[in-house]
């Protein structure tokens, strides 16, 4: 069992070099003493060099980009002045890539970083000139980025609550320009007019002369049936 572990480790160990060696083999050219050097270099050819009268001269052959970078760059050289000396000098690589930061220091106390970026062959493909920030203002200007945005938010956040209680404020005037019509009261029905009954007792013998007259116009004999409620009078 030993033995069997022995030989995996090793043949791991094997692989590991032979990654290894195939890494350096592909980034022979890409020595970090050899980039820096070169860096450094191209630095200090940068402000010795005339980026103006460049522009000028060949602005038939550049493009419109390349004249305005130029231009940018000679304004650098003049807001900045001649170098000072080289701060540090960093150096990154990646699998098929290399790049070198240059921090530079200049006569008008300031800084610049220049980064150039090589290809597999150790041949520059990229190169830029910034200004150099430090933490502390890279750190101010996330704060600050993160306080306008929340505002930017709340401030939406608000206008969104104001306009939601406008259109309450909206209905109420529309409901309110309507005047409610008065409601009507209830007509009560008329009561019914109870029925009068005539006192009959004075006029017996109108009553018997008006049933024996129904009863002839009937043809019958007897009148038991008849009952005369009422005698209304023609004027």
């Amino acid at each position: 069992m030993k033995k069997r572990i022995a030989c995996m480790l090793c043949v791991i160990s094997c692989l590991m070099l032979m990654v290894g060696c195939t890494l350096t083999k592909v980034n022979e050219n890409l020595d970090e003493s050899k980039l820096k050097e070169n860096a450094q270099a191209f630095v200090e050819q940068w402000f010795s060099y005339d980026f103006s009268g460049m522009a000028e001269q060949y602005s038939s052959q550049l493009t419109e980009e390349q004249v305005a970078e130029y231009k940018n760059y000679a304004k650098m050289q003049k807001k900045h002045g001649a170098m000072k000396k080289m701060e540090k000098t960093d150096y990154s690589l990646a699998s098929d890539t290399a790049s070198v930061a240059v921090t530079v220091s200049t006569e008008k106390s300031n800084k610049l970083v220049f980064t150039v970026t090589y290809d597999k062959k150790g041949e520059v493909t990229d190169w830029k000139v910034e200004n150099y920030q430090s933490i502390g203002s890279i750190m101010g200007r996330a704060g600050l980025n993160t306080v306008m945005c929340m505002s930017i938010v709340f401030l939406v956040l608000i206008f969104i609550a104001l306009l939601i209680s406008c259109f309450k404020l909206i209905g109420g005037t529309q409901s309110g320009g309507k005047k409610a019509e008065p409601a009507q009261e209830a007509v009560p029905a008329p009561a019914p007019i109870p029925a009068v009954e005539e006192d009959l007792t004075d006029d017996l013998e109108l009553v018997a002369v008006i049933t024996a007259a129904i009863a002839a116009a009937e043809e019958t004999e007897c009148a038991d049936g008849l009952m005369v409620r009422s005698i209304v009078r023609c004027s």
